[in-house]
């Protein structure tokens, strides 16, 4: 099996798990990303409290990539007690207009989950950490045109020295989930803008480049198909 097919394998077996659930120190949210569609009054996400025995206690807060809590998004309740295996839904709510509606914008969930202090934590020296989930929130206005599902097929691969520029015409936002030049993976790529471009450096040593093969992650936190497209 070559690099390339390892690395397929295990993107498809981390994908599927990670659409599930992101697990944070006994939570989980019910998927990785949310998609807030436009024409709704609010989105959701549900948190899940995984341990039989330990209590948390759950703040939540949207913000953009810069990390500014000035945001058009509330999430109600911003703060509660989770119990035991039980789960509490997540609001989101769009509360300021004025947001582009040419093209999605992306924003952060952020949830916090702090373990309760415990009888035996308060007689012994018991560290307890606080694990912070980011997720990022999709805003699309209603009424979008295009296909989110054949989107990441329209971006665009041009080479200047060790620079690849990816130009995406589309209105959605795209994230790489692998994406290869020269059957070497580029780690960490990053997300593509809605309407926008994004340049990733590439490997030491890559040579030339004419093709390159990826794919995206889609609404479900899933891959979608490896695609192969020719750099100008």
């Amino acid at each position: 099996m070559d690099r390339m097919m390892k690395s397929k394998f295990v993107a498809l077996a981390l994908s599927l798990f990670l659409s599930q659930s992101v697990l944070a120190g006994g939570v989980g949210l019910s998927s990785t990303r949310v998609i807030y569609d436009g024409s709704k009054k609010e989105a959701s996400l549900t948190v899940q409290n995984k341990s039989k025995t330990e209590e948390f206690l759950i703040q939540s807060w949207v913000d953009d990539a810069a990390g500014s809590k000035k945001t058009p998004f509330i999430i109600t309740p911003p703060l509660f007690k989770l119990d035991p295996e039980k789960n509490n839904i997540l609001r989101i709510v769009n509360i300021t207009p004025g947001l582009p509606q040419d093209r999605e914008s992306v924003y952060w969930v952020n949830v916090k989950a702090i373990p309760s202090k415990s009888d035996d934590s308060e007689n012994k020296n018991v560290l307890q950490i606080a694990v912070r989930t980011r997720i990022k929130l999709f805003y699309r206005p209603a009424g979008l045109k295009g296909d989110v599902k054949t989107a990441p097929n329209e971006l665009r691969f041009t080479r200047n020295g060790n620079q690849l520029r990816v130009d995406n015409p589309t209105v959605f936002n795209i994230t790489f989930n692998q994406i290869f030049a020269n059957d070497k993976e580029i780690e960490k790529a990053g997300m593509v803008p809605a309407k926008g471009s994004l340049n990733i450096t590439l490997p030491a040593g890559v040579g030339s480049v004419s093709k390159i093969k990826y794919n995206a992650i889609n609404d479900f936190g899933s891959s979608s198909e490896m695609m192969t497209k020719n750099v100008d």
